[in-house]
This record gives structure tokens, sequence and C-alpha cells, in this order.
């Protein structure tokens, strides 16, 4: 099948900026309402369907030299996973809405993502609170780490079936090593892209994938109040055996490039050869997470505004403080977030030990 399966065909006006007011997408017209952030060869535009007048997001992303940019291979990569998981029925995982990839005159492309508006995020609440000196309650902390933990479950757990292990037996022997689409996966990795995400219906095999840049920046909340895991541009599979130094270096430049400082685990930091990266790495990233719900920054943010100290050599030590008296919150919650932020890997719990722990703390409290 081709890899292009699930994108939609249509014809959409290119828009690097504000100066186009709106575009088409399958006969409907949105409006563009503002541009909600940039990076890279990325726009994020809020719209409004002219049908209903529902708010959307845009997402479009430049490819200045076609099939050939590392920004149109990433991108499919991200198509790829915004329908991944779409099997389990999670509402804790983003959905895309329609996609669509358009051949500019000048040989490039431009892919333009449909997906669902979110009006505030898990880091635009911690913001808030800092704002006004105010801290989040220990239960409602709870409920979102839960969700969290929810969404990464599907993903850490994530199985493929025999018949998608042959199709990937027959993309790989057709792509050549310069033609990889897997973000985070360093030249000459077994770790290629898989085939389409069907239900399982037979013998299947676990392949975890890692979000690989938890934040909660990338934690939308959604209108019934629940959390959102979005940007799922890093997200790959979970498990990299590194083999050499070359391989080393580079998943280390690809880190820096899409997994954020304060939340990155130390595996990635430095990178060691004959080594292995895991779904674990989305542990420690939750800790971070976890702490900065409960204080305000990440773990390693907060030395750095309160000591000086060098954020990543405080991360590589694993060096970071819990506030006196744990800030009011349980002992259990300050718990959970030592558990994840073990520099072993190995020593970190399963998504599926924290879920249990997260969820037993949240029956004990409310009782």
């Amino acid at each position: 099948m081709d890899i292009l399966w699930s994108i939609v065909g249509a014809c959409l006006p290119c828009f690097p900026d504000l100066s186009s007011p709106s575009v088409t997408i399958k006969d409907i017209k949105y409006r563009i309402v503002k541009l909600l952030g940039e990076g890279g060869f990325s726009y994020v535009y809020l719209v409004k369907s002219n049908n209903d007048n529902a708010p959307y997001a845009i997402k479009k992303i430049r490819c200045p030299f076609g099939s050939n940019d590392e920004s149109y291979k990433n991108s499919i990569k991200e198509i790829k996973n915004y329908h991944r998981f779409v099997k389990f029925g999670t509402p804790y995982i983003i959905q895309s809405i329609e996609e669509v990839i358009i051949n500019e005159p000048d040989g490039s492309k431009s892919i333009y993502i449909l997906l669902p508006y979110f009006e505030k995020s898990l880091q635009d609440i911690i913001n808030n609170l800092v704002l006004n000196d105010d801290k989040m309650p220990e239960d409602e902390i709870l409920k979102v780490f839960i969700g969290i933990c929810r969404g990464l479950k599907v993903m850490h757990n994530y199985k493929t079936t025999s018949d998608e292990q042959r199709h990937q037996q027959h993309d790989n022997a057709s792509t050549t090593s310069t033609d990889e689409e897997g973000l985070l996966l360093p030249p000459g990795s077994d770790d290629d892209e898989d085939g389409p995400t069907n239900i399982p219906t037979e013998l299947s095999e676990l392949i975890p994938y890692a979000h690989r840049d938890i934040k909660p920046a990338n934690v939308m909340i959604s209108a019934e109040g629940l959390p959102v895991l979005v940007d799922l541009g890093s997200c790959s599979k979970a498990r990299i055996k590194i083999r050499n130094r070359q391989q080393a270096l580079t998943l280390q430049d690809i880190a820096q490039e899409h997994c954020t400082l304060p939340y990155r685990a130390p595996e990635l930091l430095d990178v060691v050869k004959n080594s292995e990266i895991t779904e674990k790495t989305d542990i420690w990233s939750l800790g971070c997470l976890l702490y900065a719900c409960c204080f305000g920054y990440s773990p390693f943010e907060k030395l750095e505004i309160e000591q000086g100290a060098n954020i990543s050599l405080a991360i590589s030590q694993g060096k970071f403080l819990i506030p006196k008296n744990n800030g009011g919150y349980s002992s259990e919650l300050m718990d959970i977030i030592n558990q994840c932020l073990k520099l072993n890997p190995d020593k970190r719990p399963t998504i599926d030990k924290l879920l249990d722990t997260a969820l037993e703390l949240s029956r004990k409290s409310n009782y």
C-alpha cells in the first residue's frame, strides 16, 4: 500500500501568512482567524468553518525540496501517527480530521493538516497559577496525570500484526537507507516505520511507540476537561539500538532539535553506543511534567531559576529538589516524581505501573 494511503487529495490555496482570508478543504471553506504559532517550516492557524462557525486548527508545513525534503518525510510520519492510534478510540491522543498535500509550481510541496482546536494547554494553566501565586489541587493534578498516562499507555503498548510486519518487510526491501522516515531513528537502525494500522486480528508483536516530547505545552485540555497529547511529530518507535558512535551523535542531534531540554531524559543528552533507548524516556518526561504541575516549572528549570544551575548538567546528574514540606502535596505524589526521575531508565516504572500507582493514590485521596 502506498505510504500516502491515508491522505485525502483536495484543492487548497497556499497561504504562507495571513494575507489569504480563507482556505477550502473538501468543499468546506475555513476562514483564517489568526496565526497561533510557527516554528521552522510550519505554521499553525486558528480557522473557523463557514458551515457552522466551529473553530479548528490548520497546520501548514512547507517542504522546499518536495519529496526529498526532511520536513516532508517527517510530515508524512506525523500524519501516520495521527492515524496510528485511532483504532484504540482513546480521547487522550489527538487525531487529525483531514490532510492535504499540494504540489507547488516551483517543485516544492505544502502539507496542510486540519486538527481539532483546543482553547488552552496544560502549560497555560500552569502559567496562570504561577502568575497568581496559586497552585493546582492534588486531585486535579492526578486527574490530568492519569489521563496523560492513559494516552501514553496506548503508545507504549502498541502492537503490530503479522500482516503489518510483512508489509513493513516489503517496504524495507524497496526503500534505500537514505529514505528512512523515522524521526529519532538514526541511520542504520532497524526501527523503520511499519505499515497501515489495522485492528489486530491475529498473532501480534509488541512494538512500543514513544511520544518523545512530553511537556505541559504538548498537553491540551479538551472541552470535556480531559488532557489530550498533541504534536505527534516526534512520536516514533520507542526502542532504538545504538551500535556505534555515529548513531549516538546523530540521535543526540535529533533529540536536541525535537525534545525540549527541561523535559529531556538524560539518556538522550549523552547517548552511549551499544545502548538501547526505550519508552522510558517518556517516563522521565512525565516526572518533569508532574513536578511542573505541582511547582510551576520543570525540576531542572526550577533549579536554574533558584540556584543558577546548568540545566543539562543537572539533568545528567539527576539533580533536583523537592520544596520543603512537599509544597503542601502528599508524600505519595512526590514519590511518583522520584520514581520517574531515576537516572537509570531500567529503574523507572513502566507506564502500566505508573498508571496503577496514580489511580490508587487518586482513590485514596477521594476517600
